[in-house]
């Protein structure tokens, strides 16, 4: 059997609007340019907002030796230090060594998985008994919660120790707030 499909296919132009569906198209991707442009600018006030929280009101705050200020409204404006530490990427499992050799290894999340297929139920509950000795080989997975690692490095840090650049990275800063009054 042949297809063609001009040939086959039934005429549509007298049961299509082409400038209804025109004048939808154009909405359509007249809306997409708006959404694109909106993100645009959405990018750059996040940017400068950060730039404004992060250096200048921090800046201006600290020439006047000043943490906290109280504002007319009643709400009060605070500049407090913010820290981030992440293990690099391609050094994490040294990353995490690290951690244990320095007796901070409590935070080590340290995942065994296992998978059964359908119908093992038997034997799941026979390795959750027996573990290797079923033989079967788990999977591990070592991590470290992000915000665990900030407070822990921070406090390592402010111990006056040193924390190995090629391991980690981290993130100090201001961070301008304001809390609204109750």
């Amino acid at each position: 059997m042949n297809i063609n499909l001009r040939q086959d296919a039934p005429d549509q132009t007298d049961k299509v609007d082409v400038n209804e569906l025109s004048e939808a198209i154009e909405q359509f991707k007249s809306i997409g340019s708006e959404v694109l442009a909106t993100e645009i600018k959405l990018k750059e006030l996040k940017s400068q907002e950060k730039y404004i929280s992060e250096f200048v009101i921090p800046d201006i705050m600290n020439k006047q030796n000043l943490k906290t200020l109280k504002l007319k409204d009643g709400s009060e404006l605070s500049v407090g230090k913010k820290f981030f530490a992440s293990a690099k990427a391609d050094k994490k499992l040294e990353a995490i060594q690290w951690l244990r050799d320095n007796d901070l290894g409590d935070i080590v999340k340290n995942e065994i998985i296992v998978n059964f297929g359908q119908s093992e139920d038997n034997k799941a509950i026979a390795y959750a008994n027996l573990a290797r000795e079923s033989g079967y080989e788990p999977s591990q997975k070592e991590s470290v919660h992000h915000s665990q690692l900030s407070v822990v490095i921070r406090e390592w840090k402010e111990k006056g120790n040193e924390v190995p650049a090629d391991l980690f990275n981290i993130l100090e800063g201001n961070r301008t707030s304001v809390t609204n009054k109750k």
